[in-house]
């Protein structure tokens, strides 16, 4: 104990002579001053190594022991194995521990690596910690929207228990002929409002081919930029047509015989029109023939999905169209896997209604 307390005291003299000393490094004569405490520094601390290898192996030489690696596995050979340990510990704290000089630089150095490696560290940590800031909100953010939308679905529920119960307790008072007609009169508002939805839907869908659509399917047989490649499209543009590498011809003045060539072109494209429908003052154009035959092919996939056409859900195609690659490019419809020739409706909504 009396060693102990003798080697604590020299560490706090040491420590305090420290504290007193004062390092200049401001002027020329304090710069030199402590590159000379730092050259007498390094030659101590060389020397001290020197003295401590010289020491091991001095030791090395004279002593028989072999290192402890690891504890022995005899029980006896372990007890000794501790108390040459114990003794070992015992003759190094009466020593006195070996201290550079009161004026050394080594505290100080010491002292700034230890600063800054808890700079180091303390940068590294503020990154961890932001960056797990920032997953915590994201998280934070995402387990909010599912709150609402938990709470959407918890009141949607609530409310349709509520009109469940309300439609229980009226029809449970109601004779079987009312709630009889009740049904009816649901079916037949439904009804209503299905022939409502259907006529705006296809008056949309005919403004949609009408005044957009057709002119996009009329550019793409002619060999054109595909529907949706080119949006603002004249007449004239259609009219006059495009080259073989997709661009559009220039326009010119219109002729007789330039325009049979152009009702030869529609027919071989699209195909001539029965001799009832065709008129007799008036010839169809492009983008009339385009949209014609989208009606066509959609009101006939329609058809078939709905079980109309002897052949299943596939419609045969007469040729390869452009109305016909517009539907499986908006994946509203795809060909047969083993026949490209043949097209149908996809199927939406099959597994909710089974």
């Amino acid at each position: 104990m009396a060693d102990k307390a003798r080697a604590l005291a020299n560490l706090r003299e040491y420590a305090n002579r420290i504290k007193e000393t004062v390092y200049d490094t401001d002027s020329s004569r304090g710069k030199g001053v402590h590159e000379a405490k730092l050259d007498a520094t390094l030659q101590f601390l060389q020397e001290q190594v020197k003295q401590q290898e010289a020491a091991i192996e001095k030791v090395q030489a004279n002593s028989s022991f072999k290192a402890i690696d690891e504890p022995a596995q005899d029980p006896k050979s372990r007890l000794h194995q501790i108390r040459i340990v114990t003794a070992a510990y015992k003759s190094l704290t009466s020593i006195e521990p070996d201290l550079p000089p009161a004026n050394s630089v080594l505290p100080a150095l010491l002292a700034l690596r230890n600063t800054l490696s808890l700079v180091e560290q303390t940068k590294i940590s503020i990154a961890l910690n932001h960056e797990n800031l920032l997953k915590a909100r994201e998280r934070l953010h995402q387990e909010q929207a599912d709150l609402r939308d938990a709470n959407l679905l918890l009141d949607a529920l609530q409310m349709r228990v509520e009109n469940v119960e309300i439609e229980y307790q009226e029809k449970s008072q109601q004779a079987p002929e009312e709630a009889a007609k009740g049904l009816i009169r649901k079916q037949q508002q439904r009804k209503t409002s299905y022939e409502q939805g259907m006529k705006r839907l296809i008056r949309a869908f005919n403004k949609f081919v009408d005044e957009t659509l057709n002119r996009m399917l009329a550019v793409e047989e002619l060999g054109g930029p595909v529907v949706g490649d080119l949006i603002d499209i004249d007449d004239g543009v259609i009219e006059a047509g495009f080259n073989n590498q997709g661009k559009a011809k220039k326009v010119k003045p219109t002729s007789s015989n330039k325009d049979t060539k152009r009702q030869q072109r529609i027919d071989e494209i699209w195909g001539s029109l029965d001799e009832d429908d065709e008129p007799e003052t008036e010839r169809r154009s492009e983008k009339e023939a385009a949209g014609a035959e989208f009606r066509s092919l959609t009101e006939d996939l329609l058809n078939a999905a709905a079980g109309d056409e002897g052949s299943g859900t596939y419609v045969d195609l007469p040729r390869d169209s452009a109305a016909a690659r517009f539907l499986v490019r908006a994946k509203v419809a795809q060909f047969h896997p083993r026949d490209a020739r043949r097209l149908r409706l996809l199927a939406f909504g099959r597994e909710l209604d089974e």
